[in-house]
């Protein structure tokens, strides 16, 4: 029997309006009355998906946990209590900062904190991305991360668009810094940049392995190559029908249906409940 279920958030769980279909939630209410662990994995703060949660019925709940920043942090529902937390180093986020004001002027850059996102250069394509999505976020008066010297901070992202530019980004980075840092792309419009040991499948069998869950009872269903390791870490790992191609290669099942027609209830129904669509 399959015991959780970690799930991505935008293009898998969240239809292209940011919602959760009334199918999706129907299915996944039924697996956490029946004792399943319905857990978000997602590459943002877990402070952005609260009304997921409420709408899931899982908000200020005790012994259900949400991973975020890419696996940089396990946050119990309840009192969001912190239980594991996996930073990055001030002095690689600021070179990180520093390559992307010399080379990707244009681009927009999110650096997070547990509890804050603070945000250079946010033009109204971010805005539209991100709003409906509940994040919420401090801009950021100067180019200056300075201010962030003595706080955690769980990971930074930079918004370009273009993916050979984010693929030459990286390449950059680890001429000018080192092979520092983890590296992942996401939402068609991100690279992400975490601790090095840090990712969604490690921050998956880190809660699997505080519930007392072993690896091949979990499902992971997700969409882009940040999902990656959690699809490939999970007991079964899945791609919703949207999926890139490089998810799309690795995963043990392909959803029929894409993220805005219930992808997730049919894997839940699928590997869960064994109904056969």
């Amino acid at each position: 029997m399959y015991k959780l279920v970690a799930i991505d958030m935008d293009e898998t769980l969240l239809n292209d309006d940011a919602e959760i279909s009334p199918k999706n939630v129907s299915v996944l209410k039924k697996a956490i009355k029946d004792g399943v662990k319905v857990v978000l994995n997602t590459g943002r703060s877990y402070l952005s998906v609260q009304e997921n949660l409420k709408t899931l019925g899982i908000y200020q709940t005790k012994d259900q946990y949400v991973i975020s920043f890419n696996g940089g942090a396990i946050v119990e529902n309840k009192d969001l209590k912190i239980v594991h937390v996996e930073g990055l180093a001030f002095d690689i986020v600021k070179q990180l900062f520093d390559i992307s004001l010399k080379y990707y002027p244009e681009s927009c850059i999110h650096v997070y904190t547990l509890d804050e996102l603070y945000m250079w250069n946010v033009n109204q394509d971010e805005k539209d991305y991100l709003q409906p999505r509940g994040v919420e976020w401090t801009e950021l008066q100067e180019p200056n991360i300075d201010f962030l010297k003595d706080t955690p901070i769980t990971k930074i992202i930079i918004n370009v668009n273009d993916m050979d530019k984010r693929l030459a980004f990286n390449e950059i980075a680890r001429k000018e810094i080192g092979d520092k840092f983890k590296t992942t792309y996401s939402s068609g419009r991100y690279i992400e940049f975490n601790n090095i040991s840090t990712d969604k499948g490690t921050g998956m069998l880190k809660l699997a392995e505080m519930l007392g869950i072993k690896p091949e009872e979990t499902i992971a269903i997700g969409d882009n190559s940040n999902d990656l390791p959690m699809i490939e870490a999970a007991g079964v790992g899945v791609a919703v029908r949207n999926a890139n191609e490089q998810v799309l290669s690795k995963a043990d099942y392909i959803c029929k249906r894409d993220n805005n027609h219930d992808a997730v209830a049919e894997a839940v129904d699928k590997f869960v409940y064994n109904k056969i669509d």
